[in-house]
């Protein structure tokens, strides 16, 4: 295959993945507004209905895969983690196969070679091929969250799955949009004398002092003690970078994860 094709071919996956986003807000969205009593698409009997079938069919799901012997790591509203040994996998397989004909339910799966868990909605997966999922804050920046250090997410994953220093990754990374925070301000923050604006960009850097405030109120803006404004992203990176702090960042997302523990 070609370049050029090959190129096509991502182009094409970032926009449907871009579709893909956007769609799952409006579904989330609209969803939502079945238990405001402000919105014309209010229809609590519909909510109810929803959440409490998908629940107990969850349950139902749980209890029989439980009685072949595996373990259910964790379970949220659509999906559920499964950790079984190979061994058990036809039992497992079987189970699920049978509660999908039972309630018309169809199920998709997605194998992990490891899983490092904050919480059920926060998570570093990595796939068999190396590929990896991440959820909640772990997740990179795109429209339904800002950019926020994705450097240190970079060097977790390098760390959990292939045993690079998380200080290495860090300091070969010479790209500044990998450590910036993006961040909305209402009302606008300031530092000392500056105006920022509304939508804040600031990184971490060395001998940077004070914090960022907002305008409207004087409260501190949160995370923003040594953090150094860049409205502008420059030519050349910059020669202050606090790799120390990412570091610290990184070792702090590890043990959220557990791995500190597990590799201790």
């Amino acid at each position: 295959m070609s370049n050029e094709s090959v190129d096509t071919l991502r182009k094409a996956l970032r926009d449907l993945k871009a579709k893909n986003d956007s769609g799952k807000i409006q579904l989330n969205g609209s969803f939502g507004k079945l238990g405001s009593v402000w919105s014309k698409l209010y229809a609590p009997q519909l909510l109810i209905q929803t959440t409490i079938t998908g629940q107990l069919a969850l349950l139902m799901l749980i209890e029989s895969i439980e009685s072949t012997g595996a373990m259910i790591v964790s379970a949220n509203t659509d999906g559920i983690v499964i950790r079984a040994s190979k061994a058990l996998k036809p039992a497992v397989d079987a189970a699920v196969k049978d509660w999908e004909g039972t309630t018309g339910f169809e199920t998709e799966e997605t194998v992990y070679r490891a899983l490092f868990s904050r919480d059920v909605n926060g998570y570093i997966a990595i796939k068999p091929d190396g590929s990896v999922k991440l959820k909640g804050p772990f997740a990179k920046g795109g429209l339904q969250k800002n950019p926020t250090n994705e450097v240190c997410i970079d060097a977790a994953i390098k760390w959990l799955r292939d045993g690079v220093s998380v200080h290495d990754t860090i300091e070969a990374c010479k790209d500044i949009t990998k450590f910036v925070t993006i961040r909305s301000v209402k009302g606008g923050a300031v530092k000392g004398d500056l105006y920022l604006g509304r939508a804040v960009r600031w990184y971490y850097a060395r001998g940077e002092t004070g914090h960022m405030q907002y305008k409207i109120n004087g409260y501190t803006v949160p995370r923003s003690e040594g953090a150094k404004p860049l409205m502008d992203l420059p030519e050349d990176f910059p020669d202050d970078v606090n790799i120390d702090w990412y570091v610290a960042e990184t070792m702090s997302i590890l043990e959220d994860v557990g791995a500190l523990q597990q590799f201790a």
